[in-house]
């Protein structure tokens, strides 16, 4: 049995293990972020990339031992100001509630170099409304996380996009995204195409995708 294994069966204990073991980790990350600033390389960060290291010289920042910055977003992009030159995001907006997004999307400005991009891919959720409303097929022709498919009625598809078992807080479509984008501080918001340096394959059939860029003044 692992430590983390041993330590879920005390009390309070996992609370306590998953701080420590967090602030450990976002601690080395500060030192990596140091060495990556003196280098003076162009840094692109993939902002919740999941259980992966980053791809195509991209620099997964997520909670995850895999991603090649350890780090919890809730506390900030751990980058001085004006020291990132793209920033990327798929399908991590969809969790944060609207005032989330507003923070992070300040946070992306702060730390990018002026006229720096932000990419970014979220679900389009108005593929899973029309599924319902017109009584077609729903995007992918099913529903893609199991956990989140209750198999009940046609709404469930509006169910699955908008809550996805608790995952989800907030719903995208593509004139909704280029408008929280904008309101968020962006500049020349605009739709962009799916692009496999950066995208997911397998998630185009249900993303939605836009483009933004740091003010310049």
């Amino acid at each position: 049995m692992s430590l983390r294994e041993s330590v879920r069966r005390i009390p309070l204990a996992k609370e306590a293990y998953e701080y420590v073991t967090t602030r450990w980790g976002m601690r080395k990350t500060k030192s990596k972020i140091d060495r990556l600033l003196r280098s003076g390389t162009e840094i692109k960060i993939d902002l919740g990339g999941g259980y992966q290291p980053g791809r195509n010289g991209w620099l997964n920042v997520d909670v995850s031992p895999q991603a090649d910055l350890f780090w919890d977003l809730r506390f900030g992009i751990p980058f001085p100001d004006g020291s990132v030159h793209h920033i990327y995001s798929s399908h991590l907006f969809e969790h944060l509630t609207f005032e989330q997004t507003q923070g992070l999307l300040r946070e992306c400005i702060r730390v990018l170099v002026p006229g720096g991009s932000f990419s970014i891919a979220v679900p389009d959720a108005r593929r899973y409304i029309e599924a319902y409303v017109y009584g077609t097929q729903v995007p992918g022709g099913k529903l893609g996380w199991e956990p989140a498919d209750n198999g009940t009625t046609a709404i469930d598809a509006v169910n699955y996009v908008a809550y996805m078992g608790g995952e989800h807080r907030y719903m995208f479509d593509q004139e909704n995204l280029i408008h929280i984008l904008t309101l968020g501080g962006l500049d020349r918001v605009s739709a962009r195409l799916y692009d496999p340096t950066t995208d997911l394959r397998e998630r185009d059939f249900e993303s939605i995708y836009a483009i933004g860029f740091a003010p310049e003044s």
